[in-house]
């Protein structure tokens, strides 16, 4: 019995009813643990708890901007605060971009593996993965499901900066070289400012790092919905917005080798090739899988 469906049977029963109730991720682990042994790493917990308070059919629901799960009941939508992190509210100028870039990639047709939305930068991982699915089609109910020999997974690591000036747009890509180079592609998603093209095309060029200009400057993102207003848009609306902006592409991502070395190095990477490589063995994606994330 697969992790999923073994969590689907006992998590009824250990799960607090109520939100104010609710017991934080250490204590969910704890439980389980408790019913399964220890044959599953936190990280994979972690990971499938993620992916199941997407999923409005499954019983996990959690708190609101907040920590803590709970038995979700029939009013619990999916909680936004899995895809942006401590400000659900999506009222920043970061959210709005991050929201933009995972719009950018889910309505071409790939996977999106997103990252909490820190103040912060992170070094450790990018800002988001997109994953390029095997050859497949959609079905009536919204899952991707793969079709023939099964194709190697493509990911792109992409990372999303503003271009303050000439410093910020050199550690936004450096960060983006250094946060991807486990993956296939890595690409840096900049929005406009002062950014010295000529000196952009030519690091890309020496390091393979792709360069894609967003024109959406402060003024445009805030005249713009709000993040969890854009990340909900239906695909064609999404298409229509991402088309009012325009792009510039600098440089193209250079394909390589998946590097399971670098991948090993940086743990957090683990949790992106295990939901990618569970979709793949499964031979599809469901409706909920599309874009997730973990916090």
């Amino acid at each position: 019995m697969a992790l999923r469906e073994k969590l689907n049977k006992i998590l009824p029963t250990i799960l607090p009813e109520k939100a104010e109730n609710a017991i934080k991720g250490k204590e969910l682990i704890a439980r389980v643990r408790a019913v399964l042994g220890d044959a599953y790493s936190d990280h994979s917990l972690r990971s499938q708890f993620s992916f199941m308070v997407l999923d409005a059919a499954s019983c996990l629901a959690r708190v609101e901007n907040g920590q803590g799960y709970y038995l979700r009941s029939d009013e619990d939508a999916p909680s936004l605060q899995t895809v942006f992190g401590g400000s659900a509210v999506g009222d920043t100028m970061l959210h709005r971009a991050m929201a933009l870039a995972v719009r950018l990639y889910d309505t071409a047709g790939q996977g999106v593996f997103v990252y909490p939305v820190d103040e912060e930068e992170s070094w450790g991982h990018p800002d988001l993965v997109a994953v390029q699915w095997p050859s497949g089609a959609w079905d009536a109910e919204g899952a991707y499901i793969m079709e023939g020999e099964q194709e190697e997974l493509s990911f792109r690591a992409i990372c999303v900066g503003f271009a303050e000036d000439e410093e910020s747009c050199r550690q936004a890509f450096f960060r983006t070289l250094a946060c991807g180079q486990w993956a296939q592609e890595c690409e840096l998603l900049l929005l406009p400012g002062a950014a010295n093209e000529e000196e952009l095309t030519s690091l890309a060029a020496r390091y393979g790092v792709g360069i894609r200009c967003l024109d959406a400057d402060e003024p445009a993102l805030e005249a713009m919905p709000r993040a969890d207003e854009i990340f909900r848009l239906s695909t064609d609306d999404a298409r229509t917005l991402l088309a009012s902006l325009p792009q510039t592409t600098l440089a193209r991502p250079r394909h390589r080798e998946l590097s399971a070395r670098a991948a090993a190095a940086m743990p957090d990477t683990a949790v992106v090739l295990q939901w990618a490589h569970g979709c793949t063995a499964r031979g599809r994606v469901e409706s909920f899988e599309h874009r997730v994330a973990v916090n």
